[in-house]
Order: structure tokens, then sequence, then C-alpha cells
């Protein structure tokens, strides 16, 4: 009987071993950055609950432990945020300086106006509009591209840099694939737009109470995420933005208008 009782303690240890750490919100003492996916990782341990002294290697093994996103590709990330702010291990509010990870038309957190700002507090009215931005019960490639859209028009005049961009679309990259409802495809498959459905509740949950919304089915990628896999998600909202902006395909971006004026004669 003993035996029996020891081997059933080992089973729910091993059960509840495998499953995420306990969330717990912030306090008033810790420290939270504009992303939102490093700030759950904080909030469920993964990270220095305190969002203090985080080293490169710290949010490469976070990020790979609990989403299963290639480590080395956060690691030189990670490295890129402690270069900018030249220091060897960063607080979570360092990433809200500019010219590291804070930028102008942001998915979740509105503009810093105040450059020594660290309030890194998201928007609810951001949040509320991303999940608005589409008609069926999944965020999409196409539901994306509306919302960056629209963060883009409530920062205008001002505008993206091209290194903004990139950490803008990867951001967007980031919820479609960390959220998606079934398996994440691979990038070398070249999948279509339509691949990819973060189902709206567990969206708006992970983006309001920064937690990973279990109950909701999220759960890890089985297949580590690599940088190919974001090639196409982060290439079909730009498409499709361009699209929706009445910019036509993505070549006409970086072919000057007089050659694609000179090619429409032409079939004149």
């Amino acid at each position: 009987m003993a035996s029996k009782i020891a081997i059933a303690s080992l089973i729910a240890l091993s059960a509840a071993s495998e499953g995420l750490r306990p969330w717990e919100a912030p306090g008033p003492n810790d420290l939270r950055s504009p992303c939102p996916m490093l700030n759950t990782l904080a909030n469920h341990g993964y990270l220095p609950h305190d969002g203090r002294d985080i080293s490169a290697q710290q949010f490469a093994d976070a990020a790979f432990e609990v989403v299963n996103i290639d480590p080395m590709a956060i690691k030189q990330v990670a490295n890129y945020f402690l270069r900018a702010s030249n220091q060897t291990s960063i607080n979570l509010t360092d990433l809200n300086r500019p010219g590291i990870l804070q930028h102008i038309a942001s998915l979740t957190r509105d503009d810093v106006t105040d450059p020594d700002s660290v309030d890194v507090t998201a928007s609810q009215d951001r949040i509320h509009h991303l999940i608005k931005d589409s008609d069926t019960d999944c965020i999409t490639i196409a539901s994306l591209a509306k919302t960056r859209l629209h963060v883009e028009d409530l920062s205008s005049p001002k505008e993206l840099t091209l290194k903004e961009q990139t950490f803008a679309y990867a951001e967007a990259g980031l919820l479609l694939l960390t959220m998606i409802e079934g398996d994440v495809p691979s990038g070398w498959s070249f999948p279509p737009a339509t691949a990819y459905c973060a189902p709206k509740k567990r969206v708006e949950t992970w983006l309001t109470e920064e937690r990973f919304p279990e109950e909701l089915g999220w759960k890890k990628s089985e297949r580590t995420i690599g940088l190919m896999d974001f090639v196409p998600v982060i290439k079909g909202i730009y498409e499709e933005k361009r699209s929706q902006a009445g910019k036509g395909p993505l070549w006409k971006a970086f072919v000057p208008s007089f050659l694609q004026q000179a090619g429409t004669d032409s079939e004149l």
C-alpha cells in the first residue's frame, strides 16, 4: 500500500513539474518591460520576478524552456539589448529607453513622450482595438495588418525607423506564432496567410494579464520556433498592410515609381 502511495505521489509530482510555474502578478517594486512576452516570463518566474539584473543567457533559457523559441536567436537579440544599454545585465525597464526596444506605433503600448519615462503599462484601448480589428474568432495576418495601419496612424507624422519596423513586425509575428491554434507551420514550407490563427480570447488574456492562458488551450510549441518561421508571417503582414492601404504588391516598395510607370506604359 505504501509503495502504491509513493508511486502515485511521484506521478503527481512529475505531472506538476511538466506544467507552468505559478503565475504571480508584479508587485509595486517589480520592474516590467514594454514587451508582453518578457513580462509574462517574469510573472511566471522564468525570468527574475523582480525584473532586475537579467543576463542574455537568462532571456534565451526562459524563452526556450517555456515557448520553445530558438535560444541562439533570442540570445543574439538579448546581447543587442545589452550592447545598446552598455551593460552586462539589464532591468526590464531599461528596454523602455528609446533606441533599445521601445518604439512608436506599438500594438500594446502608447507612444512614450518622455525619453526618461519608465512607464510600461499596457494600453487597454490598443489591446481592445487589436482584438476588434478581426471580424473572426482569431487574430490573423489580415487583422494584424489592419492594427498596424491603425497604430502607425496614431503616431503620424512620426514614422518608424527601419530598426523599429524590424521590432514591430517581429512582435506581431511573435504574437501569432506563440498564441497560434495548432502546430506552428514551418517557415520553410511557405504557408499561406490563412495558416495562422490565434484565438482572440487567448490573445486578449495574454496581453491584458501577461500570463500564459493554459485554460484556453495555450501550450508550448512542440517544434522549436526559428527565425525562418517568422519570415512568412512578417512578409504576410507587410504585404497585407500595403494592400489595405492601397499601395499595391510588395515589389512596388522596391522599384522606383518611374520604372513602374515605364512598365505600365510598355503594356499599352
